[in-house]
């Protein structure tokens, strides 16, 4: 019995060296992070606050159109529709949304948000689908040329979008304002990859400052 207090006595001093140990280690990180949030906030406090000016709006001519292209997404296209048209902040744009004529229910959705706001068109795709999201995009853009030529206006910019997308507020502001930041901040063109294969009728999207031409 007394081998064995002893081994228990030992144990428990080991023990409480490795505690104490520990408890030190925590002990100076802990200090570390608190001097580094010390350093943190005195710089801030201290600092004047800097406001970056913001750019002008542009005062490039036309709209802004947003593409977006639909195959079975009846679930989640009018809420996205009715979530872009509420969160977007501009004064001036449609959305275009595409959908296969084989495809009633994802119209049905559309059509309900549109005939509540005339700021989303319908547009149905010439051939039944599913084809591919690049076909879908040349039914829009053939779209949007009709309508510049129809109303004699114009539309500056494409943004693309998916039918689950939840958009950012200030996208089409920010958009907007790239085109009067001088190089190499300047938003001269939206990245579109779109494979296009040799023989086909695909339509190359450009966002160029100019209007574009029908």
């Amino acid at each position: 019995m007394g081998g064995l207090a002893g081994a228990l006595g030992l144990l428990d001093g080991a023990l409480h060296e490795v505690v104490l140990f520990a408890a030190f280690g925590f002990l100076i990180g802990g200090i570390d992070d608190l001097g580094t949030d010390l350093v943190h906030f005195g710089r801030r406090f201290r600092r004047p606050a800097i406001e970056t000016p913001r750019p002008p709006r542009s005062s490039l001519p036309g709209r802004l159109a947003i593409f977006v292209p639909a195959w079975d997404e009846s679930a989640v296209i009018g809420l996205m529709l009715r979530s872009a048209l509420a969160r977007f902040e501009h004064p001036d744009y449609r959305i275009y949304a595409g959908a296969y004529p084989n495809d009633p229910a994802t119209i049905a959705a559309i059509q309900a948000v549109a005939a509540l706001d005339g700021r989303v068109r319908l547009v149905v795709c010439p051939r039944p689908g599913p084809t591919t999201k690049a076909d879908c995009l040349n039914a829009l853009w053939h779209a949007l040329l009709a309508d510049q030529r129809a109303e004699a206006r114009p539309f500056k910019g494409v943004v693309l979008h998916d039918a689950e997308d939840l958009v950012h507020p200030e996208e089409l502001r920010l958009l907007d304002e790239g085109w009067t930041m001088p190089p190499p901040c300047s938003c001269r063109c939206c990245r579109c990859p779109i494979r296009v294969r040799a023989g086909s009728r695909a339509t190359i999207l450009t966002n160029s400052p100019k209007p574009m031409a029908s």
